[in-house]
């Protein structure tokens, strides 16, 4: 092995300190691009990926935006999914919802829409809207359609959106409903309930069905489907059917005497 010389040991440091400012270098533009590259795709104007919303009309493209803390057009640079997430979490009209990254640049926000269930009249001469767990959807001064039906005579005072429904009455009522057929259930245009706690059913271009007690009422689903199923569609004028007991009992209309 031969010795090193000056002009070799020379040679050798100005060829490292060539290696290493080409490698300094290389950092640099790295870096400089990667700074670039980033004020780019999140600059205001510049628009990248989707949103893809599943599961209900209520929300837009720009709500969105504006819950992942963007601005239009949609960029995904610039959203926080978190922040979607934990918004929509918090937003009473939905009971479920879920937000994922798809690769390489989409949100996917899936939601459970609550369903409307019960109008119940409060103590300050309006109705709110629950779902069927007893959630306020909605507070009206008039009932604004009639996706459901209304149950008059609860105590249930004053409520706000978001607010859930602690009346036992209600409670039961909403358990009976949500067991019954949707098409069944479209036929209940009222039910109202007395000082005594007992509720009728006040069904559309029909006679009421008379259920006892509104806290036991979602133990008469089977009776009351049963009794249902086998007058539908047949013209029985009746006064109301009675299932307060565990026998029905129909009150027939006289027929009136010529």
């Amino acid at each position: 092995m031969g010795t090193l010389t000056r002009d070799n040991i020379k040679k050798r440091r100005r060829a490292n300190r060539l290696r290493l400012l080409k490698i300094v270098l290389c950092i640099l533009v790295v870096v400089s691009a990667s700074i670039s590259s980033y004020r780019y795709v999140h600059q205001p104007g510049f628009a990248f990926g989707n949103c893809d919303i599943r599961g209900t009309n209520l929300l837009t493209v720009d709500e969105i935006i504006k819950m992942g803390g963007g601005r239009a057009p949609f960029n995904i640079f610039n959203l926080s999914v978190g922040k979607i997430r934990d918004t929509l979490a918090k937003d009473v009209r939905f009971q479920k919802t879920n937000v994922e990254y798809k690769f390489p640049g989409d949100i996917r926000v899936s939601v459970v829409e609550r369903e409307p269930a019960l109008y119940v009249a409060n103590s300050y001469h309006s109705y709110f809207c629950v779902d069927y767990e007893g959630k306020v959807v909605k507070v009206a001064s008039a009932i604004p359609d009639a996706k459901c039906p209304v149950f008059v005579g609860a105590k249930c005072g004053n409520a706000y959106i978001g607010d859930d429904v602690n009346n036992e009455a209600v409670t039961h009522v909403l358990v009976f409903l949500k067991s019954i057929e949707a098409s069944t259930r479209d036929k209940i245009g009222e039910i109202s309930m007395d000082d005594k706690g007992y509720v009728a059913l006040r069904m559309q271009e029909s006679f009421p069905f008379l259920m006892g007690k509104a806290v036991e009422i979602d133990q008469k689903v089977d009776l009351f489907n049963t009794v249902y199923n086998q007058i539908k569609g047949k013209n029985i004028n009746a006064e109301y059917i009675d299932l307060t007991f565990a026998k029905p009992y129909i009150k027939l209309i006289p027929k009136s005497e010529n």
